[in-house]
């Protein structure tokens, strides 16, 4: 606190007589008196009370991988035929995690991924995306419904994730400390891609299906992969060999078998929860043709008959795949 200083002044008054021989006194004019101005007062200015800062909002999906942290830079939610599904991905580690449930009529509750359990998870991590997963049979992990209407949705999640069969991934993943609070949408079919967008579609045994919730092509090391998802978390993904010959265009539209046998030929994986398809066993057919591609696009289209994969607890019926066709944005590595 700032102190006011006072001052004090003294004055001396001297009278000096003098003496004149018979002479009498003449008294000496006093000096006139100082005055001390009176202090001016001084208001403090008071410290401005600083305002408070905002809370960070929280993010609507978090979820740690074998310890490490994860925050969902974007998430999904809807809830459309009894079925809950929820979905998040954080882009800063290329990571996608998303899972079903089919809620009871009271909604909330804990459900636990096995046997009898409507329920399951999948992980895709980096590009070409490797993915494990939690079903009927395989993996396990409970998901916990705190709150449930008919435009949101909260709770809790763990897994343990078991690698899917021919998507490079090993090993298990394990998924702790998950949280979801995310607002439900009704899904709607995908509208028309805008110019210069990416898209992938197929007819499942004669049913029309989109990667409408996400998509893309890479080329690593003259590996070229495909992959798609729809809002259901249905994966399709394609690994074509090509040759070096297409990474400078303009080069002849080739044509890559998917036919299962001892020649080298692409693989073909589709993933539904615990559900596993592909074309790497008897019977596993089709071909794959590349119909353009440059450094930054590629196109074409593919026909496959996938198979179960001995993976599955429960044996799944054979898939055909017919008129399927990609337009993507092309990432090099």
């Amino acid at each position: 606190m700032r102190r006011p200083l006072a001052c004090v002044l003294l004055y001396v008054i001297t009278v000096v007589a003098s003496a004149c021989g018979g002479g009498g006194s003449s008294p000496t004019s006093p000096s006139p008196t100082a005055t001390t101005p009176a202090p001016t007062a001084t208001t403090p200015t008071p410290t401005p009370t600083p305002a408070p800062t905002p809370a960070p909002s929280a993010s609507p999906m978090t979820f740690k991988v074998d310890g490490t942290s994860h925050t969902a830079t974007s998430s999904t939610g809807s809830l459309a035929n009894g079925i809950l599904s929820i979905g998040g991905t954080d882009a800063s580690r290329n990571t996608t995690l998303s899972f079903a449930v089919t809620p009871t009529a009271a909604g909330t509750g804990t459900y636990t991924l096995g046997q009898l359990s409507a329920a399951n998870a999948l992980m895709l991590v980096g590009s070409p995306a490797q993915s494990w997963q939690a079903g009927v049979g395989i993996g396990s992990g409970t998901i916990t419904i705190t709150s449930l209407t008919t435009t949101a949705a909260a709770g809790t999640f763990s897994f343990s994730l078991a690698a899917v069969a021919g998507s490079g991934a090993t090993g298990t993943k394990t998924i702790t400390e998950g949280t979801f609070n995310v607002t439900l949408t009704t899904p709607a079919p995908p509208s028309p891609t805008p110019s210069g967008g990416s898209t992938m579609s197929v007819l499942i045994d004669g049913v029309q299906w989109t990667s409408s919730l996400s998509r893309r092509a890479t080329m690593t090391n003259n590996i070229l992969t495909i992959t798609g998802q729809d809002t259901n978390f249905r994966v399709i993904t394609l690994a074509v060999p090509t040759s070096a010959g297409l990474l400078v265009p303009p080069s002849a539209p080739p044509t890559i078998s998917l036919t299962f046998g001892p020649d080298i030929h692409g693989t073909v994986t589709m993933v539904l929860g615990a559900q596993n398809w592909d074309n790497g066993h008897a019977g596993g057919e089709g071909s794959f043709t590349i119909t353009s591609i440059s450094s930054t696009r590629v196109a074409g289209t593919f026909t496959v008959t996938l198979v179960n994969n001995p993976i599955n607890t429960v044996a799944v019926p054979t898939a055909r795949l017919t008129s399927g066709t990609f337009d993507m944005a092309l990432e090099r590595f």
